[in-house]
């Protein structure tokens, strides 16, 4: 295999996926900008703890998913829509039990009215998926100098 062939493989493999989770990410960061700014406001409590948990290959087939030493749980959050609707939300944002608000915590919710489904709690910030834009920035880059590579190699 030639450098540049090798070059071209590897700026693939950096650049496609870098792009991907660049790409995603920044769309997650806008959808909690435009709910922050024009998302319905409505107040709701944390009715439970829900543990995340991923598939694995392990015996039982899952992995408890583990932050800073501790199990990590998301809020799962009972509120109203506008028009009356009753909502049992599950946060995607899972942190520590210390850094999760507790059940019967209140808490104020965004929400899309036209999509309900698609909802946020404004103290959980964006700074995650800013992380995320920027490892997918970084590995786009490093992809375009491994394809600049490959054409002058």
């Amino acid at each position: 295999m030639s450098p540049s062939s090798a070059l071209g493989i590897l700026s693939l493999a950096f650049g496609v996926p870098g792009t991907v989770l660049g790409t995603a990410s920044y769309h997650k960061v806008r959808q909690a900008r435009r709910l922050l700014r024009d998302g319905a406001r409505a107040q709701g409590v944390v009715i439970r703890l829900e543990a995340m948990r991923m598939q694995g290959g392990g015996a039982d087939d899952s992995i408890t998913i583990r932050s800073t030493g501790t199990t990590a749980y998301a809020p799962v959050v009972a509120w109203s829509t506008l028009d009356g609707r009753a909502m049992e939300t599950t946060s995607s944002l899972a942190r520590p039990l210390a850094r999760t608000p507790s059940a019967g915590t209140r808490v104020e919710v965004r929400y899309d009215p036209a999509d309900p489904s698609k909802w946020m709690l404004p103290a959980g910030g964006n700074g995650l998926w800013w992380i995320f834009v920027g490892l997918g920035a970084l590995l786009t880059v490093i992809g375009l100098g491994l394809g600049i590579g490959a054409l002058y190699a």
